[in-house]
């Protein structure tokens, strides 16, 4: 616990001496503060050029860089592929039952969740329970202590594979 409150100590000296006003050293400079947080997500100064075309911010995601042993990679390959290809023939639009589950649009899923939407939507009857398996491991991200599916990486993935256009239905 001493540890613990030793490095917030730090931590929030640091924070606070980044943005300490020069004039006043009981002052804050506030605005230079949310400049810096808001360049992080948006273009800055986008209020004053409206036209200019802004990049969605989108966080790196656990699910992007869980790297599996090379023989459950293949597997995993192996069964996207063969999802992609039930999608493309089907037209399958795969955000909308995730969404449902998602109510705060985090963009995660319990695995129940996730493999409801594979039975409902007919994809989970392609599967076996070791391919089963891989695929919750591969997409798998913790989330507030418990294990949950991060849809939109996989959604994006097999969109991709089927030949689909991001963002378009």
């Amino acid at each position: 616990m001493e540890n613990f409150l030793l490095n917030n100590y730090y931590f929030f000296y640091f924070f606070l001496s980044s943005y300490r006003s020069r004039i006043d050293s009981n002052a804050f400079e506030y605005r230079k503060f949310c400049d810096e947080i808001e360049s992080i997500f948006t273009t800055d100064f986008l209020e004053k050029n409206p036209l200019v075309e802004s990049e969605q911010y989108i966080a790196l995601k656990e699910a992007t860089t869980i790297q599996l042993d090379p023989d459950k990679e293949d597997r995993v390959k192996n069964v996207m592929h063969k999802l992609a290809e039930r999608v493309h023939t089907r037209r399958i639009q795969l955000f909308p039952l995730f969404e449902d589950f998602d109510r705060v649009r985090n963009g995660h899923v319990t695995q129940n969740q996730f493999l409801r939407v594979l039975n409902d939507l007919a994809l989970l009857t392609l599967l076996n329970g070791f391919e089963k398996d891989n695929l919750l491991e591969k997409f798998r991200v913790r989330v507030g202590g418990r294990d949950d599916i991060d849809y939109l990486t996989f959604c994006h993935e097999l969109n991709a594979l089927a030949g689909f256009e991001a963002g378009i239905p």
